[in-house]
């Protein structure tokens, strides 16, 4: 096999140093009538090759233009082709390609579709330049559309994380205000034991109160004897001096009562304040969690919109363009059905039938 010429070779390592996908576009251009237009399987490996070598690529990503010799191997075992990357160059230094230890997705191309022969048709094709103008408007209207799509997922992501915070926001304020609940019937429950316990003290003081009395007008009573006014006198000095029994009882239980009761009606209003405080941020949050779903809704009319646009117009081109170009607008279409991945399946349908109708009028 004869060499190719230096100025090819020179044009081939200017393909060869363009991005996975102007390479492969380059490629379906070249071959459109030869390998693709008739053979949508070909096509399709164009499409999972490009992919795989841009995941392959793990620096460059879509950038990149080449797989180390490494990664080449990686791409070969993953579609099942015996060669090596070895073979392959041993292959393609029949026509003098200069070896970088890398190895670009034309290159990979040249050897998978067997275009050995045919570098300088390759090098030299035509790439629709006649009809750029359209085919770049299709190319601005899919790159909208991609963006919008993108957008649309960003804004949905968001709108999930605004939906799960403002459920757990809102069983955050449930459990805050059963707690509340529980404190104040604590509360209640404590109140209701500091007014037996104030009952009870005021019992013990009437009593206490209604005795001195009797005792009091026992020993001022001239009619009684002296023995019976002596002892009133002396009850009465003792009951004076300190308090019987069941009232200190009463007293001490009481004054335990309201401390408990203070302590009671502090953790009440914590809690409440609490349970306040965890509602009025569940409902801050699922006002944040409506407004993210609405832009959320907002971002995937737009998307569709967007789709519609780029697959009409993208129709109306590629019944318009009749040469090169062709594959470019197979990549564009195939990017599209990407796209399109995004719409809910019966807004799909609908474009579809709007699209095949436009077609037929």
């Amino acid at each position: 096999m004869s060499k190719i010429d230096s100025k090819d070779l020179e044009k081939l390592k200017e393909l060869s140093a363009k991005t996975y996908r102007e390479q492969s576009i380059w490629f379906l251009n070249a071959y459109w009538a030869k390998l693709f237009e008739s053979d949508a399987k070909s096509c399709e490996k164009i499409w999972d090759y490009m992919n795989k070598f841009i995941e392959l690529d793990v620096k460059k990503k879509g950038k990149g233009c080449e797989l180390n010799e490494f990664d080449a191997h990686r791409f070969l075992e993953h579609f099942g082709l015996t060669l090596s990357v070895k073979e392959m160059r041993e292959k393609l230094r029949e026509i003098d390609i200069d070896f970088n230890k890398h190895v670009s997705i034309t290159e990979f191309f040249i050897y998978s579709f067997d275009t050995l022969a045919d570098v300088h048709h390759l090098v030299t094709a035509s790439q629709g330049e006649k009809d750029m103008e359209k085919i770049n408007e299709a190319q601005r209207l899919l790159t909208k559309a991609q963006s919008d799509c993108e957008a649309a997922r960003e804004k949905a992501r968001l709108s999930k994380e605004a939906a799960e915070v403002a459920k757990e926001s809102k069983l955050l304020a449930i459990k805050a205000e059963n707690e509340a609940k529980k404190v104040e019937g604590e509360l209640r429950r404590v109140q209701g034991e500091q007014r037996a316990a104030q009952e009870a003290l005021e019992a013990e003081e009437k009593k206490l109160a209604s005795k001195k009395a009797k005792l009091k007008k026992t020993a001022n009573d001239m009619t009684t004897g002296v023995v019976k006014r002596g002892k009133a006198a002396n009850q009465l000095e003792q009951l004076e001096a300190k308090d019987p029994l069941p009232l200190q009882r009463a007293k001490i239980t009481q004054a335990a009562v309201v401390k408990k009761c203070e302590k009671a009606t502090k953790k009440a209003a914590k809690a409440t304040a609490k349970a306040v405080k965890a509602r009025e941020v569940a409902e801050a949050d699922e006002a944040k969690a409506k407004a993210a779903a609405q832009d959320a809704e907002n971002a995937v009319s737009e998307a569709e919109k967007a789709i519609e646009a780029a697959q009409q117009f993208l129709e109306k081109v590629k019944e318009e363009v009749k040469g090169a170009g062709k594959g470019k607008l197979w990549m564009l279409d195939r990017e599209l059905e990407e796209a399109r991945k995004f719409m809910p399946k019966h807004k799909l349908k609908k474009l579809e039938k709007k699209v095949a109708a436009e077609k037929k009028a």
